[in-house]
């Protein structure tokens, strides 16, 4: 691929022009002049060169590049929109020429990544191969159907057998975009293609390589460009002989995490690991770090501080930030993952923004870390291992990202000064003790989607008042509400077919409770120091209740069982 800069070209006032206020004048495809502000025209190179051969005053600076986009890349141009807001509701077709647009004019680099992640994201990612074929408008050409499926199968840094990194394309020459609106003949440059693809996937781009021959050669170039270039050497389809990997493009795109865990897979020789903020990973020494066990003493009988193997294999001055601890983490275990017991008793952490690409946070990765006051966790995060928040007293809120299914047991227990918290939508389940001695919380809304209530999920939640069970759940674990003592009131769902031992044990402030008419089984010692409750009426349906010893106290889980 073309070699860009990484900077702007040149400052804004460094432009002129004879337009107003100084704009240049860009002539379209069709021959209309459109004006762009000198703050806009620093972002490209090919108009800041053409201001400063020819001043600007005469004439306008000729393109290939439709009106309509020329006009709403100076807009984005200008705005500098790099979170994405400017491009919304923009068309497969409208990005395609804009892409093209921004290719003709050598727009600088973080222009060209914000519309490559509007394509990727917003059009072409979680798609299968058939549906970006005909999204794409291509028809495959693999001989077989058993090629093509193969095709996205194969290892993932697959080089192209007709690549050569040295050789000229004639797609180097710049031609006008065809007049519709599919990606694959709008960006007619190849160059530009895969420019656009720069922030695709790995699932993406695996399945663009059943889409055709000519998208498998391509996908396959993004793919061994993105962790296979070294500088000065070509591209290798000899993944062994990769020792040294710059993963700076995956870090200003957000996706070092991904390409780490890539990395870690895909490349067995990688030796050692730069771009990452001036911070150099040794993977040949990371690979001879145990992971974090607190099970590992000194000989004095102290445990090693948390990270201390993987901090060691990082150089670079100062504290290697988190993003980077978690990425020298994906190198070694191949898993876009916290590591179990990663965190576990630092109390110098106040506040953690964990970085994009990770998956799931490991059992007590964040145990006993007191000083904790805020958290914010990845828009792909899926699970939250048990005791993974085990005694954040300090913790006030967090925010659970919504592709959350899973959430392990003791996850926030003694998270004490936890006021509120949503669950997401697609929740299943809440692990047994979830959220034990959370006592400031004082309501939460369960998703509709859940299913299982693990025993003492809300164990001593004592400032909790009420809650709503959702009505998909079938059984309520033992101890779940034990100790909820400022609860008045629950409303059981119909389909509830059995309330464990102590479930609602000392709720000393409800008065009433109504159990469902399906209800089949419940422990004698259910409602078992309810000392407002006066009566209960007991269902038709009830085949079994479990006599229990009326005295008996429930135990809280120890510590120990979720450290």
């Amino acid at each position: 691929m073309k070699r860009r800069r990484d900077g702007d070209v040149g400052g804004g006032d460094d432009i002129g022009g004879d337009g107003v206020n100084g704009d240049v004048r860009v002539r379209s495809a069709e021959g209309e002049e459109v004006p762009w502000s000198r703050l806009a025209a620093a972002r490209s190179a090919a108009l800041a060169n053409w201001v400063s051969d020819t001043g600007g005053a005469e004439g306008a600076f000729a393109t290939l590049v439709p009106a309509a986009a020329l006009r709403a890349l100076a807009r984005v141009a200008e705005g500098g929109a790099e979170d994405g807001r400017a491009l919304e509701g923009c068309s497969l077709a409208q990005l395609a020429q804009l892409l093209y647009g921004a290719h003709f004019l050598d727009v600088d680099v973080e222009l060209l990544r914000l519309l490559s992640r509007s394509l990727c994201t917003g059009h072409l990612a979680s798609k299968s191969g058939a549906e970006l074929g005909r999204l794409l408008g291509v028809v495959s050409d693999f001989p077989t159907e058993a090629e093509r499926q193969a095709a996205t199968e194969e290892p993932l840094y697959t080089q192209d057998a007709q690549h050569d990194a040295t050789a000229l394309r004639a797609a180097d020459a710049p031609a006008p975009p065809a007049p519709v609106c599919w990606l694959s003949t709008q960006l007619v440059n190849e160059d530009a293609l895969e420019d656009a693809l720069a922030d695709a996937d790995v699932p993406t781009l695996c399945a663009l390589k059943g889409v055709s021959l000519a998208w498998r050669a391509r996908a396959r170039r993004v793919l061994c460009a993105r962790l296979c270039a070294r500088v000065g050497l070509p591209l290798t389809s000899n993944l062994a002989k990769v020792t040294e990997l710059d993963l700076s493009g995956s870090r200003a795109a957000g996706r070092l995490i991904g390409d780490a865990v890539d990395a870690s897979r895909w490349l067995p020789n990688l030796a050692k690991v730069t771009g990452q903020g001036g911070f150099e990973v040794d993977v040949a020494a990371l690979r001879r770090v145990a992971s974090s066990d607190v099970s590992e003493e000194y000989e004095d009988g102290t445990q090693p501080y948390p990270m201390a193997g993987v901090r060691a294999c990082i150089r670079g001055e100062g504290e290697a930030p988190m993003e980077v601890l978690l990425a020298a983490c994906a190198l070694r275990d191949g898993e876009a993952h916290v590591p179990a017991n990663a965190f576990r008793d630092d109390t110098s952490m106040t506040s953690i923004q964990l970085p994009a690409g990770l998956m799931s946070i490991g059992e007590s990765a964040f145990y006993e870390c007191s000083s904790l006051t805020s958290m914010e966790l990845p828009a792909g995060l899926t699970s939250i291992g048990g005791g993974a928040f085990f005694g954040c007293s300090s913790m006030t809120s967090i925010e659970l990202p919504a592709g959350l299914t899973s959430l392990g047991g003791g996850a926030f227990c003694g998270c004490s000064s936890l006021t509120s918290i949503e669950l997401p939508a697609g929740l299943t389940s809440i692990g047994e003790y979830a959220f034990d001695g959370c006592s400031s919380m004082t309501s939460i809304e369960l998703p509709a989607g859940l299913t299982s209530l693990g025993g003492g999920a809300f164990y001593e939640c004592s400032s909790l008042t009420s809650i709503q069970l959702p009505a998909g759940l079938t059984s309520i674990g033992e101890y779940a509400f034990a100790y909820c003592s400022s609860m008045t009131s629950i409303e059981l769902p119909a389909g509830l077919t059995s309330i464990g031992e102590s479930a609602f044990f000392r709720c000393s402030s409800m008065t009433s409770i109504e159990l469902p008419a399906g209800l089949t089984s419940i422990c004698e010692c259910a409602f078992q120091g309810c000392s407002s409750m006066t009566s209960i009426e007991l269902p038709a349906s009830l085949t079994s209740i479990v006599a229990e010893d009326k005295h008996a106290q429930p135990a809280r889980k120890c510590a120990s069982c979720f450290g």
